[in-house]
């Protein structure tokens, strides 16, 4: 296995699997590996060294784990036999089932940069995604590792997938991205800060360390998505059109990267849909489909004799892989079925031929041709320093790194996820700033409009409205905060949640936890304004009833909005969402009463959230036996407290039953948000 160190020299280490001491084969590659690191030297018409140095040095065990090792024992070639995916289209009662994948066979070996190409709608993705395990409803068929059918979880923890959308947490430094991640994946303290500090130097990211993601470029944000992933040190990893929206420099730093995976012993699958003629020559094996069926599977230089064995000679000066995706379109003709036949829908083997020898230095050497020849721009890629690949049999569930379905424990998951909820909460300034902005401006407002209000029986009924609002308000304002926040979290949470980073469990409970320390703080700022300004009665107890009943309102409104967000996207929860609220609203005891209501329809009132937390904020500033209220008018009708709780069907409520009810119905509607996340995950994963 090959490693570039520091620009001078590559390490190809070979490792016995029972000998105490390791020997360390050092080769000098100065001419290429200079040419990566510093493309200035490159001088057009020089001639490779005629000899390479080889220094046998010897190494005490456990001395070189910063080298790079032969990954070739460790590595997992995928196979896969007779994939097929079907998908039903149409109308509801006049749905026609569609093959997207049709019967597909082929293998990708550990240490090879494998490309998927075929034209748009040819089955790129989808095979991706079965191949991963990203999709597996509806997907038929035998996945392979190593010739032995997979353990699906064994396989997800030691592979990762990295999607086309660079889905990251926008309001983090690549650095705290990076420890934050290296938290979830790894347990040894010394060796995140070690390994994170290495990945963000080799990725070409230690300048922009403290940018926030969302001011990266696009290949900054591939890196940094490729760099988090390897954290986990994974075998396989899978990569959805790593190129898309890259530009030509960008696009050939980021093969690049994969070719200097590929060479740590790693199996490295992409879909690419339209490359360049030099990116093309880069990859080790291709996988080409087309109308989900194989029409090549095979090394790229074998590429155009297999397509000349049927008349189809690519035009001089013509890109290989243009003259590939117009075959495969059909434009010279419909030879899809005899290409099919021709690779037996990839199980033909006999065009994948691998040129690298036993230290794997075609790739460098190809590499250098290109740049000497003036074909390839003389790329600036740092290498990247990767840990040897964990040797893993597939046959023993017993083996330390097949133990446990997270690198984690889920109590230190939900702690890491929770410190990063609250920095993400922290820097949202819309939504910190605004939230506590809204509660104060609308509770000077109140306590103006009704001030002193609570003092005179006279104004009973401003204060029966007063309390509506309140209701209104603090269910109206908790519920839109996390409807328009978390649906925005759930490409990211698809992808984290997938790649093994932490259950969804953890993320729930660090989600439900953040948010409510800032949610009850606005709450309380506007219940401690409203309350002395609107002049309720200055006793203490009366005003934790009513400070408490205000939070109870607002964790519920959280439940529901965490249960709606959990199951619409933002535009329908915002729309649909307050809908849920409508009947329950009608029936809380404000605009008709439980007595005047039809006998058919009172059990309503007796589930309605609204009427309970209604009831509380009347309770806590009306009930518990106050006394007659002074009147500044000719007449007031409601001297009493009690006679007014009467009227509204209220006098034998009791705050205890609010308690319960707001409190109990929040814990039940976090567990169906739970399950609700867990099936719309599952179901983002079919869509996509």
């Amino acid at each position: 296995m090959l490693a570039i160190e520091n620009g001078s020299s590559a390490t190809a280490s070979f490792v016995g699997d029972r000998q105490p001491r390791c020997l360390t084969y050092k080769v000098r590659i100065d001419y290429y590996s200079s040419l990566i690191m510093d493309p200035s030297r490159l001088k057009l018409g020089s001639k490779r060294p005629n000899s390479q140095k080889l220094e046998l040095l010897t190494i005490p065990e456990h001395g070189h784990d910063r080298s790079f090792s032969n990954g070739v024992s460790g590595s997992m070639n995928i196979g896969f036999r007779n994939i097929s995916y079907t998908v039903k289209e149409g109308l509801l009662f006049k749905r026609k089932p569609r093959k997207i994948l049709d019967d597909i066979s082929g293998e990708f070996s550990g240490g090879e940069l494998t490309a998927i190409m075929g034209p748009s709608g040819s089955g790129k993705t989808m095979l991706m995604n079965v191949l991963a395990g990203y999709t597996t409803d509806g997907a038929t068929g035998d996945k392979l590792v190593n010739e032995v059918i997979r353990n699906e979880n064994n396989f997800r923890r030691r592979s990762c997938y990295i999607m086309q959308n660079d889905d990251l947490q926008p309001l983090l430094t690549v650095h705290e991205a990076m420890t934050i991640a290296a938290d979830l994946k790894m347990v040894s303290k010394k060796d995140k800060i070690t390994r994170v500090k290495e990945l963000i130097v080799s990725m070409g990211l230690w300048e922009h360390r403290k940018t926030r993601t969302n001011s990266l470029s696009g290949g900054q944000r591939k890196r940094l998505s490729i760099a988090l992933e390897l954290l986990k040190n994974p075998q396989v990893m899978f990569f959805d059109e790593p190129t898309s929206g890259l530009d030509s420099l960008s696009s050939k730093q980021c093969v690049l990267l994969l070719k200097q995976m590929a060479l740590s012993g790693r199996t490295i699958i992409c879909s690419i849909h339209q490359p360049s003629a030099t990116l093309f020559q880069m990859f080790d094996h291709l996988y080409v489909l087309g109308e989900g069926k194989c029409l090549y599977q095979g090394s790229v230089k074998g590429m155009l004799p297999y397509l000349e064995a049927l008349s189809l000679k690519c035009p001089t000066y013509h890109n290989p892989a243009d003259f590939l995706l117009e075959v495969a379109s059909g434009e010279y003709g419909n030879y899809i079925p005899m290409l099919r036949n021709k690779s037996d829908n990839g199980k033909n083997q006999a065009w994948k031929k691998n040129h690298r020898n036993t230290i794997q230095m075609e790739s460098l050497d190809h590499l250098g041709n290109l740049m000497q020849n003036g074909l390839l721009t003389p790329i600036h890629a740092p290498p990247i320093l990767l840990p040897k690949t964990p040797s893993c049999d597939t046959s023993l569930e017993s083996h330390q790194c097949c133990q446990g379905s997270y690198p984690t424990s889920s109590f230190h998951q939900f702690s890491v996820l929770l410190k990063r909820t609250f920095l993400i909460l922290t820097r949202d300034r819309t939504l910190a700033y605004s939230r506590m902005l809204t509660h104060t401006l609308i509770a000077v407002f109140l306590g103006i409009l009704y001030f002193g209000i609570g003092a005179d029986a006279s104004n009973m009924l401003n204060n029966f409205n007063f309390m509506f609002f309140t209701v209104m308000f603090l269910m109206m304002t908790a519920f839109n905060c996390i409807t328009t926040t978390f649906p925005l979290e759930l490409p990211i949470i698809t992808r984290e949640h997938f790649n093994k980073w932490y259950s969804l469990k953890s993320y729930f409970l660090a989600v439900s936890f953040a948010d409510i320390p800032a949610q009850m703080t606005a709450t309380l700022v506007y219940s401690l304004v409203t309350y002395f300004l609107t002049g309720q009665p200055m006793e203490s107890y009366r005003l934790g009833l009513f400070i408490g009943m205000c939070m109870l309102i607002s964790l519920f409104a959280q439940s529901f909005g965490l249960f709606i967000g959990a199951t619409m996207d933002i535009k329908n929860g915002v729309i649909l969402g307050p809908f849920g609220f409508l009947p329950f609203i009608i029936f809380s005891g404000f605009f008709v009463q439980l007595n005047s209501a039809h006998p058919y329809i009172r059990w309503i009132f007796h589930i309605s959230f609204a009427k309970y937390g209604f009831e509380g904020l009347l309770l806590s500033i009306l009930g518990y036996d106050r006394p007659k209220l002074p009147c500044n008018a000719d007449y007031c009708h409601y001297n009493y407290p009690e006679k007014f709780l009467a009227e509204m069907d209220m006098d034998v409520a009791k705050y205890s039953s609010a308690v319960m009810f707001l409190l109990g119905s929040s814990v039940v509607l976090r567990i169906i948000a739970y399950f609700a996340l867990s099936v719309n995950i599952k179901s983002n994963r079919k869509r996509r």
